[in-house]
């Protein structure tokens, strides 16, 4: 009974050491350095990237349109049939042999074109620039898009390598009940039945940490996927929140009008105003000015082998299409300025919500913690009533589970408390790579 009773003892201390104990999370590297990897190889940043450059490009084709441009065209014809004429000039009375057509016959010629007045087109260009802006904007929101994502599975990643070590130590404390349960069983003091449960009970927390594995697996491979960079899962560092409030909301709310996706809805919306001008404006005729030097070995009559030629083009054109376009642009400019509103609407309530989550975020891990501390102490108190026998192993086991149940939420609020924290400026356009403290904790 003395050996009972000391083994007793024995396990009450472990279990306080192994609960009491505040369970660390599996160390990642720095979440900058997640955000820098998603910012190289996650698709959505890739694909922004790759469309700021192809609206870049194709605002330079834009704009070359109504640029000066020079063409050059050259070619060589083999004549079967050379024909000379002898013509005598005015005056001589010698006739001199003139090459209408040669046995090899060289052509070439350069064209040089100067848009004079092309209302339309320079106003295409304006357009396209606004377009590229737009596209340089939403690369911003595309990344900040991307750093969302990463921290909701850095710290999915954290709160879930937690709960693992809090599953092992669950684990070791019903394994040491187990051990108890036997060890009274055989000294006559306990049921078969006690020992049965406390079997149970092991069993029971043997699939909660095989869960809690799996959760890890699943969340560490959606972060690499995410980041491209792969987790370090080697060493333990806490997750700590020390529970401050959040500046009030008009101070998130006040930079609203240049956040990189309202930015770049307000971009697009003027490049289709613009779009709908040089539609308008290509009802104006538009007037080019051409130069072209012409050289050839079959001058002919002329008796210059290079000759110029300078010409005004006015080109005009008015058919049903034209005002069909136009209708097509106005409504065009609706549908940008309603993407516009629920752009600036959307990012006003992701704000919005994010305070207030971090405000009920707060509240729950302070009851959390409570909860939990109050779930070991009575724990604790179980034990030793067990050990009293004031009690039963029902009751010990329930104690038990509470406890372990109170560690969990207390887990699960703190990362998603710190998440929401990391949210809230995201949201207000704050990058995290500026403004992580140490940790990775914002």
């Amino acid at each position: 009974m003395q050996r009972i009773g000391g083994d007793i003892l024995w396990a009450a201390l472990l279990f306080l050491l192994l609960v009491l104990y505040s369970l660390p999370s599996l160390a990642l590297q720095p979440v900058e350095v997640f955000i820098g990897g998603a910012r190289q190889h996650n698709p959505d940043a890739l694909e922004a990237q790759a469309n700021l450059s192809q609206q870049s490009a194709q605002a330079d084709s834009t704009l070359g349109r109504v640029l000066p441009r020079i063409s050059a065209l050259g070619s060589y014809t083999r004549n079967q049939y050379e024909s000379v004429v002898d013509v005598a000039p005015p005056g001589s009375p010698t006739p001199q042999p003139i090459t209408l057509v040669p046995s090899n016959q060289w052509d070439g010629s350069a064209t040089l074109r100067v848009p004079l007045v092309d209302l339309a087109g320079f106003r295409r260009v304006n357009a396209a620039r606004s377009t590229s802006e737009g596209a340089a904007r939403q690369l911003d929101a595309a990344r900040l898009q991307v750093e969302g994502q990463v921290v909701q599975d850095y710290y999915q990643v954290v709160a879930n390598t937690a709960l693992v070590a809090a599953s092992r130590a669950a684990l070791d404390v019903s394994r040491e009940g187990l051990r108890l349960a036997d060890a009274r069983y055989q000294a006559g003091t306990a049921a078969a039945l006690e020992v049965d449960r406390a079997r149970a009970d092991v069993e029971q927390q043997v699939q909660q940490l095989a869960s809690a594995e799996l959760q890890v697996a699943l969340s560490a491979r959606s972060l690499e996927s995410s980041s491209g960079v792969k987790p370090d899962l080697s060493e333990p560092v806490r997750l700590i929140d020390d529970l401050h409030p959040e500046p009030d909301l008009p101070v998130f709310e006040k930079g609203l009008a240049d956040l990189p996706a309202v930015a770049a809805a307000k971009a697009n919306t003027r490049a289709a105003s613009q779009q709908a001008d040089a539609q308008r404006l290509a009802l104006v005729p538009t007037i080019a000015g051409t130069f072209t030097e012409h050289g050839t070995n079959a001058s002919g009559f002329t008796g210059h082998d290079w000759t110029y030629q300078a010409a005004l083009t006015l080109t005009w054109s008015l058919d049903l299409t034209n005002f069909a376009d136009i209708r097509a642009q106005d409504a065009g400019v609706d549908v940008a300025r309603a993407r516009e509103l629920r752009v600036s609407l959307s990012a006003g309530d992701a704000i919005h919500r994010q305070w207030n989550t971090v405000g009920a975020g707060i509240a729950r891990s302070r009851s959390a913690r409570v909860g939990r501390e109050a779930a070991v102490h009575a724990a604790a108190q179980a034990r030793e009533r067990y050990r009293a026998g004031t009690i039963t192993q029902l009751d010990l086991l329930q104690a038990q589970r509470d406890a372990f149940t109170a560690e969990v939420s207390r887990i699960q609020a703190d990362a998603d408390l710190v998440n929401a924290r990391a949210q809230l400026r995201l949201s207000s356009g704050q990058s995290l790579l500026a403004s992580n403290g140490r940790n990775g904790t914002p």
